[in-house]
């Protein structure tokens, strides 16, 4: 929906209006704030060229008087929002939205720093002793590097941006490039790890499962971390093509030209099916393949005797077959 984002009120005087199908989700902190809506379907197209008029009592806000077109149809008169006197450093930017109080702010700095710290040194220190130690590649090691890699590319590039543009700044600050790669190692790191938890799995299945058979070589979980990276590259590349940097319906974003770093897809079609194949191959296939493998694995621990109770059992047998075969020992039992 096209929108301008001042009008010349009579006076000569310029003012910020907001029309919007939802509630004003931005607020001035003075009293230079007047409320209204207007409720529009998310399809509309809005066509508007007049003034705004003063509805008699000054504090009860504007009338906007306009001929206006919205899908064929004429409407004449709307409330609208007005907002006036706020800057661009964002300092007083306010939101009645329980998420962007200060309460939670705050929560949301002290869940964010730890994890970020955390995630950093844990997985570092995980590839590090796997590189480092002989004796400690082996290939589920492999496996568990290669999840801790995925690990590291999101806590670097997309824990720090997340958290900057959307808890500090309320907006995109690293412009295009970092978008494109931060939206794509984002979905990369999610089904890297997905798809790396799959391969254990089935590594974990065929030793139990078939003892004797050969295992996995150091060289053969190589290939396999190679084409889990590949896939995951693979199915995320729409993401970096479709992302962008767009103005928000906001006047705050609008005014000040600010931008965020969001998705935006030619049709809801296209990113209709795209998210519905996302979700099948990070979500549903993964835990598919993760039930079932765990799930006999199982049933094979738990519906076999340990070695030990085995040959115990083994041995009963065999003394009752002894003293079935010499009545005389029996006897003197």
């Amino acid at each position: 929906m096209e929108l301008h984002n001042s009008l010349r009120w009579p006076g000569g005087s310029e003012k910020m209006f907001y029309i919007a199908p939802q509630q004003p989700l931005l607020r001035n902190e003075d009293d230079d704030y007047q409320e209204g809506s207007l409720i529009l379907p998310d399809s509309a197209s809005l066509v508007y060229n007049t003034t705004a008029l003063p509805t008699g009592d000054k504090e009860s806000g504007y009338e906007y008087g306009s001929t206006t077109t919205l899908s064929g149809l004429q409407f004449e008169t709307y409330n609208i929002t007005v907002m006036m006197n706020f800057s661009c450093d964002g300092n007083d930017l306010q939101s009645e939205n329980i998420w962007s109080s200060a309460y939670f702010k705050t929560i949301v700095y002290m869940l964010y720093i730890p994890i970020f710290i955390f995630a950093l040194i844990g997985n570092g220190t995980v590839c590090y002793i796997v590189y480092s130690t002989p004796r400690m590649r082996t290939v589920t090691n492999y496996f568990i590097a290669s999840l801790a890699l995925g690990d590291i590319l999101m806590s670097v590039f997309c824990v720090p941006s997340s958290f900057i543009s959307q808890y500090i700044l309320n907006y995109w600050p690293f412009g295009l490039a970092l978008c494109h790669f931060v939206n794509y190692s984002q979905a990369v790191s999610v089904l890297v790890s997905a798809y790396t938890l799959v391969a254990i799995s089935i590594d974990r299945y065929i030793a139990i499962m078939w003892p004797l058979k050969p295992r996995i070589t150091k060289r053969y979980a190589t290939y396999i971390i190679g084409g889990v990276w590949f896939i995951a590259l693979a199915t995320a590349l729409p993401i970096p093509i479709v992302s962008g940097l767009d103005i928000p319906m906001s006047p705050w974003h609008e005014k000040c030209e600010k931008y965020i770093c969001r998705e935006m897809w030619p049709s809801r079609t296209q990113e209709y099916y795209y998210t519905l194949s996302l979700f099948g191959l990070q979500f549903v296939v993964p835990l598919g393949v993760l039930i079932f493998t765990y799930t006999r694995i199982t049933i094979r621990v738990w519906g076999k005797r340990p070695p030990g109770e085995a040959e115990t059992s083994r041995d009963q047998r065999m003394a009752r077959s002894k003293r079935k075969s010499n009545p005389r020992e029996s006897g003197h039992g």
